[in-house]
């Protein structure tokens, strides 16, 4: 049985349709069960592209299922996800997820698939990545890599127990524990100072949810890590401005817009070397990914020392 894909869309008609055409060339697409969460427009000028998504739906072929969820008011990205999600795990022990502004290689779901089996027992790892991040790889046997400082959710699979685990672990709660704690905000700080200086807004946001910086902290926090492959199974095509949070303008978009997709047929064998993996952390780290803000990482840092003063107890 092959694990369900979810997808939570609006109005970017043309990219949805790239993203479900990329997945039937997947030899295992035929295998799989398809979940589509078709928001509501919350404004006349999303109706549009609403509705192609909506009419592309209705003669979709090429998976075991197609099931597609319409809102019936419009919920935000945010609450469709988590619904959708939740929708799924009800009869699923696994899924793979992905925004709508995604291609895949023909790969991608042999690989998630395989590696979710491969993985299952390590309750430490929290995904198997499509993704991989554009730097140099070292040039070894190795297949994949453990990422600890970085979660990425441009296309991923995990299992039904670790998506609920980070879900109701990272609240701002728990955010609020490790900067009044001097030895957990020092461990995320020497890991990431850009997710040091991102996680302190999760301490006052009660919608805190699992994604990429949330999930990247815990996984610096609780000491996990995420499968990523040496080249990228998965692009982002939201860097033309259409995605949330993806600026063309900025430096790094030039990085992921021209990113090559690993094209094999097939995967193969999971191979890694965790001093390996301990370089590749680091040169990611050093990268333009984890390039920061020093201004808003110091004010982050006067911050964790007033609130820790003020919370001792």
């Amino acid at each position: 049985m092959y694990s369900p894909i979810c997808i939570p869309t609006l109005c970017r008609a043309d990219k949805f349709k790239n993203l479900v055409e990329s997945l039937k060339k997947c030899k295992e697409a035929k295998d799989t069960e398809l979940f589509v969460a078709l928001d509501y427009p919350p404004a006349q000028k999303y109706e549009e592209g609403c509705s192609q998504i909506d009419e592309y739906l209705k003669t979709l072929s090429g998976f075991k299922a197609v099931h597609v969820i319409r809102r019936s008011q419009n919920m935000g990205a945010i609450e469709n996800i988590k619904s959708l999600l939740a929708t799924v795990c009800e009869n699923y022990d696994r899924f793979i997820f992905t925004e709508d502004d995604n291609i895949f290689a023909p790969a991608f779901l042999e690989y998630v698939n395989s590696g979710l089996d491969y993985f299952e027992g390590d309750k430490n790892c929290e995904s198997i990545s499509g993704f991989s991040y554009p730097v140099q790889m070292p040039e070894s046997g190795t297949t994949v890599i453990k990422i600890q400082r970085y979660f990425s959710d441009w296309g991923f699979g995990t299992w039904r127990d670790r998506y609920f685990e980070a879900r109701d672990t990272l609240t701002n709660d728990f955010f609020k524990k490790v900067y009044k704690s001097p030895s957990l905000a020092k461990k995320l700080r020497k890991s990431s100072k850009k997710n040091y200086t991102r996680a302190w807004a999760f301490m006052s946001d009660p919608n805190v949810r699992p994604y990429d910086y949330t999930n990247s902290c815990g996984q610096i926090l609780l000491d996990r890590y995420s499968i990523m492959p040496k080249k990228t199974l998965v692009k982002n095509t939201g860097w033309d401005n259409s995605g949330v949070h993806c600026d063309e303008a900025s430096p790094i978009a030039k990085l992921f817009m021209e990113q090559e997709l690993d094209m094999r047929e097939h995967f193969g064998e999971f191979i890694f070397d965790d001093g390996e993996s301990d370089k590749v952390n680091a040169i990611i780290d050093k990268s333009m990914i984890g390039s920061y803000d020093r201004i808003p990482y110091l004010k982050t840092r006067v911050k964790e020392v007033l609130y820790q003063i003020t919370n001792r107890h």
